[in-house]
């Protein structure tokens, strides 16, 4: 096996530009293509020998000889494979690599589904490992967006979701509802995805009530009724009682109805995070009501 140190010597020599008398001789896209493929070698050495920190770094130095190669292409290919290095070790490089990638992949390639696909993986880590809320739902709402216009709609629902899911556990309730609003657009008259409606209005509904808009979430559930032709179902008699218990304050009722619904469904950490902020709305409402 060679020594990689030996071939990023090669390498940094090659990405050298030419200069003065030897430019009229001399291709330096040649010279570049030259250089990152000595520095691919070198940090397919790290990845055997799993430094993988040392491999990524390697990867993003042969991508931008690539890129000064005009070899968009295989520039893009080469920081996904940076990405992969860093993304167990080094979260934040993991992310520059990969939203490099996804630069060229739109921007100069137009690959925009496969683009979508490392979007949605960005969101990903910005969401359970860099705990970067913000730029997780940017991500996800992007990656909706490109799937959207391939017509991959249950890959664009997932997205959406994701990032109606976020916006909502950080009380940007009316901004879910937007998304969510989407998915359920995408969702009517969908074969596939017409069962999931009844937790689509379900998760509309509650927003809107932790929005402190019990008028909004009465309309939503009435399109309930309408798209879903069932007012017999659980989802939908959750929320029509949520949607009273609301508008009486009344806080013990809240209570019980949930912890009947949670018997037979069991309440997701979402739902359960969302509820506690409309528990919390109705508290507060009938203390100011005692003052």
């Amino acid at each position: 096996m060679s020594d990689p140190l030996e071939l990023i010597k090669k390498a940094e020599k090659k990405a050298k530009p030419s200069s003065g008398f030897m430019k009229l001789f001399t291709d330096d896209a040649d010279k570049y293509e030259e250089a990152a493929d000595l520095y691919v070698e070198a940090a397919n050495i790290y990845r055997v020998n799993k430094q993988l920190g040392e491999s990524g770094n390697n990867f993003i130095k042969a991508a931008e000889c690539q890129l000064n190669a005009h070899n968009e292409s295989e520039a893009g290919n080469t920081y996904v494979e940076a990405y992969k290095m860093y993304k167990s070790i080094d979260p934040a490089n993991a992310a520059t690599a990969i939203e490099k990638a996804i630069d060229l992949f739109t921007n100069k390639i137009g690959q925009f589904r496969r683009a979508a696909n490392f979007e949605f993986e960005l969101g990903e880590l910005y969401e359970s490992t860099l705990h970067d809320y913000k730029k997780a739902i940017t991500c996800y709402q992007t990656a909706g967006e490109w799937y959207s216009q391939d017509s991959a709609t249950a890959l664009s629902n997932k997205s959406f979701l994701k990032a109606a899911d976020l916006k909502a556990l950080d009380n940007e309730f009316l901004e879910a509802v937007d998304c969510y609003s989407k998915v359920v657009a995408n969702s009517i008259g969908n074969r596939l995805s017409q069962w999931s409606l009844k937790d689509y209005y379900l998760k509309i509904g509650l927003c809107q009530l932790a929005a402190n808009d019990s008028v909004a979430a009465s309309k939503t559930l009435r399109d309930f009724q309408i798209n879903c032709g069932d007012n017999t179902s659980r989802e939908y008699n959750l929320l029509k009682t949520l949607i009273d218990c609301y508008n009486e304050q009344d806080v013990n009722k809240f209570s019980s109805s949930v912890f009947e619904f949670d018997k037979f469904s069991k309440l997701d950490d979402w739902k359960t995070k969302i509820l506690l902020k409309i528990k919390d709305s109705i508290s507060k409402q009938e203390d100011d009501d005692l003052l």
